[in-house]
């Protein structure tokens, strides 16, 4: 009866607060129905108050949950992730393998595999799967959690000539798979897309485009059927290379998956979150990653948007059917650093939230890193593209993952997260994806 009463009467509900709080005239109030007596005068006063307190509450509500930030364990875990992934290729050929067959080298005692990997990743953190792909410079790292109930697929980054190779390949492509990647031999989960990787990403829209050099660091050589087979046996307790499952690891619930890297690795825990969201549209995925570069184009980012659990279909230029996904991307960009701000501004885009860091710990949040304007968010001030170019030493400083570690060490907040909210708008205020909109006719391969 109250929620009938409050939509029936919801403007009347607006004057006779309004009368309250500016104390008109008893004449003035005898006009509406409602004021028949001091009783049904006082009455309609509480059902209206509490109509305006259901709708703060609901705001509030909204602003809660609009996103699931990473708390602070899980980033600075991901950001240890990234960091190891870099350290492992001279040391580790597997999880249980050194690069060389001797305990000793030179005279010089060495780590076993077990004293490296324990040195290196967070507690309670084992290593599942981990390869060094030469031929593409491709390091994938995948850990399990049982302290935290995680699974985690963690990229390096650019680290040689050939991950600059990737970095450098900025024609665009269609996401996922080429026919040559020899991604056949995938695990049939719930029944579906077993052996037939391609059925995965039927639901692409056909425009979605991006950067084929990250494209082709997921999908090459069957990278992704085999990251794919690690994580279907990995989240239910189980390990990868046909070891026996640890049984006192509890599989009561699948592991959480999370994917993270930083730079080149940062876009490639990008473009295999949605991936992995494909195969799995139901668990709740979040790719949290640092220093990312811009990953694809405008269609591509609109796309990102209607996978997160927040996905409004009014976003401008998103043309696509509501959708409300469990899939969510945190990037995380270290005061000026230059990377995330490239490649090409007038084509590729970023997807996901920005999560500026700041100067004393400052940690912004920008909603789909352009904001929203029905949600009353706001995106990156203007000039956040081109403050490196102020400085490009500081900036290309900025860039590296020993700082963004240090920091997020160094900033440690009182409450469980890094961010809380998003910014919200400053009408005096515009982005600069908005003054400048993207061209969506350069550098596509078809």
């Amino acid at each position: 009866p109250l929620t009938e009463y409050i939509v029936n009467h919801r403007y009347r509900c607006v004057n006779t607060l309004r009368s309250v709080i500016f104390l008109r005239p008893e004449s003035d109030q005898g006009s509406l129905p409602i004021f028949n007596s001091p009783t049904l005068k006082m009455r309609s006063t509480m059902r209206c108050a509490l109509f305006f307190i259901h709708l703060l509450v609901s705001s509030i509500a909204t602003a809660v949950t609009v996103a699931s930030f990473p708390n602070t364990e899980i980033v600075l875990d991901m950001a240890r992730l990234s960091y190891a992934v870099y350290h492992l290729r001279k040391k580790v050929s597997s999880c249980d393998s050194l690069i060389y067959n001797d305990t000793t080298k030179n005279g010089t005692q060495q780590e076993l595999p077990s004293d490296v990997f324990k040195r290196l990743l967070p507690n309670e953190t084992s290593c599942l799967y981990y390869n060094h792909d030469y031929s593409l410079g491709r390091q994938v790292l995948i850990v399990r959690n049982t302290a935290k109930n995680y699974v985690a697929v963690a990229y390096a980054g650019t680290d040689d000539w050939r991950t600059a190779l990737s970095d450098g390949e900025i024609l665009t492509e269609a996401f996922g798979p080429r026919p040559s990647d020899n991604n056949t031999n995938v695990p049939s989960i719930g029944g579906k897309h077993g052996g037939n990787i391609s059925s995965i990403f039927d639901s692409v829209p056909s425009k979605v485009r991006v950067h084929s050099g990250f494209n082709n660091d997921v999908f090459a050589n069957a990278g992704f059927s085999t990251v794919l087979q690690c994580v279907s046996s990995g989240r239910h307790g189980g390990n990868c290379d046909g070891k026996k499952t640890d049984n006192n690891i509890q599989t009561t619930q699948p592991y959480r998956l999370y994917t993270t890297g930083h730079s080149l690795g940062a876009a490639s825990s990008v473009i295999l979150g949605a991936a992995l969201h494909l195969t799995y549209p139901s668990e709740k995925i979040q790719s949290v990653n640092f220093g990312c570069p811009k990953q694809g184009n405008l269609e591509w980012s609109a796309w990102i948007d209607t996978l997160q659990p927040n996905y409004n279909p009014s976003h401008p230029g998103s043309g696509l059917v509501d959708h409300r996904g469990t899939f969510e991307m945190f990037r995380f960009v270290n005061k000026i650093d230059l990377v995330p701000r490239l490649p090409d501004p007038l084509y590729f885009q970023h997807a996901g939230h920005t999560l500026q860091m700041s100067t004393g710990g400052n940690v912004k949040a920008y909603y789909d890193h352009i904001g929203n304007g029905d949600l009353d968010f706001a995106g990156v001030p203007y000039g956040w593209g081109a403050a490196p170019y102020v400085f490009l030493p500081g900036a290309i400083a900025s860039h590296m993952c020993t700082h963004y570690l240090d920091y997020l060490h160094d900033y440690l907040p009182n409450t469980t997260s890094y961010v809380v909210n998003f910014e919200l708008v400053d009408n005096n205020t515009r982005s600069d994806d908005e003054i400048n909109p993207p061209d969506d006719k350069a550098y596509s391969i078809e």
